[in-house]
């Protein structure tokens, strides 16, 4: 709902502390080991469990980049609400999506390395 993207946008804010208009790793863990500003209870908030900052961030950054900008912060905390289960399936897609990129590299080695030996 509209409530809940603007408090998303407004964490969003506070988080970006450079003002770039994306957000990064090291912004992330600035937020978190920040005790003034306690990010679970942000999260709790807007019913995402997200006890593990990296996973988090991970999740965040659909295109992995290694930033994420409002309109992935926004869609990817929509994505993470609701239980656990949630946080844990989306960590699990997270992690099966770099794993296609690696095997995706993997095979073009390995057929590169199959054209040498055939030439």
């Amino acid at each position: 709902d509209k409530t809940t993207v603007n408090h998303m946008k407004e964490i969003f804010k506070v988080i970006d502390m450079d003002g770039s208009g994306s957000i990064e790793y090291d912004e992330m863990v600035a937020f978190v080991e920040n005790p003034d500003l306690n990010l679970q209870s942000y999260f709790e908030a807007l019913d995402i469990n997200a006890t593990d900052t990296r996973s988090l961030f991970h999740l965040l950054d659909e295109d992995m980049s290694g930033e994420v900008d409002i309109e992935e912060f926004c869609d990817g905390c929509m994505r993470l609400r609701g239980n656990a289960r949630s946080f844990d399936l989306h960590t699990l897609r997270y992690e099966v999506k770099k794993n296609n990129k690696r095997m995706a590299k993997f095979m073009q080695h390995v057929m590169r390395n199959l054209r040498t030996i055939t030439d």
